[in-house]
């Protein structure tokens, strides 16, 4: 399986999380372009940690239980799904600031 299969089937795996995440992404940027503070980088991934966290929880919560075994069967584990999805929520939201930072700063 080549990277580009693997990153594929973690975004597939992680859809309602990256969308949602997207969304607390988007407002995070528009809110700090508004009105420029170096402090709103902290408390913008603070926030983000929790707001990972329940939108983790609801996500398990209401996912079929047996939709896991497909990405199992192809030698992917659930740990690592997960962990992909959420480096790659951070990674967008860390470029969104800094592009933010970099135009206002």
């Amino acid at each position: 399986m080549k990277l580009w299969d693997r990153i594929y089937l973690t975004c597939s795996y992680g859809r309602a999380q990256l969308v949602l995440g997207c969304v607390y992404n988007v407002a995070c940027t528009a809110l700090l372009a508004q009105g420029f503070f170096y402090s709103f980088f902290v408390d913008a991934f603070i926030l983000k940690a929790l707001f990972t966290a329940v939108t983790l929880y609801l996500v398990s919560h209401f996912r079929d239980p047996g939709a896991i075994f497909f990405y199992i069967n192809l030698g992917l584990s659930r740990r690592r799904l997960v962990i992909g999805t959420i480096l790659l929520d951070f990674l967008a939201l860390a470029v969104m600031l800094t592009t933010v930072l970099l135009i206002h700063g």
